[in-house]
């Protein structure tokens, strides 16, 4: 039985590396393109990612990505929304990701950067290239490529300097992680509404100040941050558990809110375990 449940196994594992490599070429296929696709077919493509994304079934989604990429092997949107489709290693999801993020940089050429420079993400054809770029963020975040994925959140930011993605939340909370205090102070100052309203800048403002050893400045720092949202610190100090959805919507102040950053906030602080014993022995606010 043991047997045939390890064939079973490997023969799953030999169907995924195979569906793994047929979508590896297709972001192969993209990168490989001489000629640009005639504007027809790009509309014909766009078209089936529209449908793709209103489809009613994951299976019909999936045809018609598909469809879009073999229609326009350069529309990066589409090659994206396919990915979610196939069962990639950190490896190769890295690998794709940057593929598709050169695929719809040579879409955009010079002229689309020199356009847009300052305020990507207002036109709607920046944003394959936007969205690729945070997911190889986050992918080499994962990978422990930490000053890599610091670099690609920075990108985004001089792209984007509003950041409707808010790369800024995982800009600031990583370089608190790893020590980075300069460049989180600098995006304290660049965002100084965030860091007196947002839950995740105002935690990671109590954190900032125990990291420079600031003592009197973290316990100034965490009775603002109580009041902003003292949700958040149940999670910090492992009262309640990460949430295992994140909200879609939240209100300032809200559970929500706090339950929405916890997942970031958490892995920063937990990098820094003097301050959470700080925080443990901090007189509880009164309610």
């Amino acid at each position: 039985m043991i047997m045939q449940e390890q064939h079973t196994d490997n023969q799953a594992d030999q169907e995924d590396d195979k569906f793994a490599r047929a979508y590896l070429a297709l972001v192969h296929r993209g990168l490989q393109q001489k000629r640009a696709t005639p504007v027809v077919k790009r509309k014909e493509s766009e078209a089936h990612y529209v449908d793709a994304l209103e489809a009613a079934t994951d299976e019909h989604a999936y045809e018609l990505l598909v469809q879009a990429v073999d229609t326009d092997p350069g529309n990066a949107a589409a090659l994206r929304e396919l990915k979610d489709y196939f069962d990639l290693t950190l490896e190769e999801d890295l690998l794709a990701t940057r593929g598709i993020v050169a695929i719809a940089e040579k879409r955009l050429g010079k002229k689309g950067f020199t356009d847009n420079a300052g305020h990507f993400w207002s036109f709607l054809e920046t944003r394959p290239y936007m969205q690729a770029r945070a997911d190889l963020a986050n992918l080499l975040y994962e990978a422990d490529m930490t000053d890599e994925a610091i670099a690609e959140w920075e990108a985004l930011l001089a792209l984007n300097p509003n950041d409707d993605q808010g790369a800024r939340h995982f800009l600031i909370a990583t370089c608190l992680e790893y020590g980075h205090l300069d460049k989180a102070r600098a995006l304290f100052d660049r965002f100084p509404n965030e860091a007196g309203e947002g839950a995740l800048f105002v935690w990671c403002g109590v954190l900032e100040r125990l990291l420079l050893q600031d003592d009197a400045g973290a316990a100034a720092a965490l009775a603002v941050a109580r009041t902003v949202n003292g949700f958040a610190e149940a999670y910090l100090l492992g009262h309640r558990q990460l949430p295992k959805e994140l909200p879609d919507a939240y209100t300032p102040g809200s559970r929500e809110e706090a339950s929405f950053y916890a997942p970031i906030l958490c892995q920063t602080w937990s990098a820094h375990p003097a301050a959470v014993k700080w925080l443990e022995a901090q007189p509880k606010a009164r309610k």
